[in-house]
């Protein structure tokens, strides 16, 4: 009898035990470890379900490891979890599991306008922790790694000009090749449609690179659209007639400064890029052109304007004779 009743105690311990460790689990499974602010977590890529678990444990985002790791042998996802950087707002354990076998990393948005040279798109980048900057322009100036995914690229040595302005979606500690390849996607999509349509229309077109070396001083000279087309006009006509093509910007991009007030020393800085001292167009792009100065270029207006200066609100005076533009010159820096 006093057998029986040890026995019957026993039996209910052991089923009041089994409902608490059932409770325990099923509580770390369902209940937060934290509600306050958002945390990043990065897991390294190779690594374990244990070394996972206690990256999660350290960082406060799951309260105990080893239900982490029982939860890894039940549902048999041993490998199986995703490297990457997560972010966590009050997790359970059961969320925690599911957002890293999906591979739900955190995803930044990143808009990159009009006109931004390599090394600004560099900064950007790393200020928002995507991508190191040197690294990244160290696989700017190597387009022979895209030579065989991008075959218009051909022979150029750098991807200054290609790396097309436009809204982004990265995940923090990006592969730097991954990222190029994502703007070079872009321009593909964006570009290579008006290029293709104005080779059809031209009996003597340009090349793919000097429509973006044009289009780029173009998008550093213009500030609004619609003066676009004439300012890529007044280009086109200063190079039929052997004429230099006198951009400031040109000699800014050389600086790699272009918020800089030119004076006359700089106007003979010692640099291929400097259009006042070479004629034709520069070596390279001098920023990253966007759609409406790449179709300005493409179709540039049909004007006879050979100079023109700004007026200091965004427009410009066009002129085409040397003597109206000096008359502009006076009018718009006398202010």
């Amino acid at each position: 009898m006093k057998k029986r009743r040890e026995g019957d105690i026993l039996k209910r311990g052991g089923k009041v035990l089994l409902f608490s460790l059932i409770l325990l689990f099923t509580s770390y499974l369902f209940i937060p470890s934290f509600s306050e602010k958002e945390v990043l977590v990065k897991i390294p890529k190779g690594a374990n379900s244990k070394e996972i678990s206690f990256i999660l444990y350290k960082n406060k985002i799951i309260g105990n490891p080893y239900f982490f790791l029982l939860l890894v042998k039940i549902l048999n996802c041993e490998g199986k979890l995703k490297a990457g950087v997560y972010e966590f707002k009050s997790p359970t354990l059961l969320s925690t599991f599911d957002v890293l076998l999906k591979g739900k990393v955190k995803i930044y948005k990143i808009t990159f306008p009009e006109g931004l040279p390599k090394w600004e798109v560099a900064g950007i980048l790393a200020r928002r922790k995507i991508v190191e900057e040197e690294k990244f322009l160290e696989v700017v100036e190597n387009a022979g790694l895209f030579y065989k995914d991008f075959p218009w690229l051909k022979n150029e040595k750098s991807l200054e000009g290609y790396l097309f302005p436009d809204t982004y979606y990265f995940t923090l500690d990006e592969d730097p090749e991954k990222v190029v390849k994502e703007f070079l996607t872009r321009f593909e999509q964006k570009v290579l449609p008006l290029y293709n349509t104005y080779l059809n229309q031209k009996e003597n077109p340009l090349s793919l690179h000097e429509v973006v070396v044009l289009a780029s001083i173009v998008e550093k000279e213009a500030k609004v659209d619609f003066e676009k087309p004439i300012i890529a006009g007044v280009f086109y006509n200063r190079l039929k007639k052997g004429m230099k093509l006198m951009a400031d910007p040109t000699i800014k991009y050389a600086l790699r400064d272009f918020n800089v007030r030119l004076d006359k020393k700089m106007l003979i800085y010692p640099s291929s890029y400097n259009t006042y001292i070479y004629p034709g167009l520069p070596p390279g792009p001098i920023c990253n052109p966007g759609t409406e100065s790449v179709k300005a270029t493409l179709w540039p207006a049909e004007i006879d304007y050979l100079y023109f200066v700004a007026r200091g609100d965004g427009t410009h005076e066009f002129s085409t004779t040397y003597r109206d533009h000096l008359e502009a010159i006076k009018k718009y820096k006398r202010g």
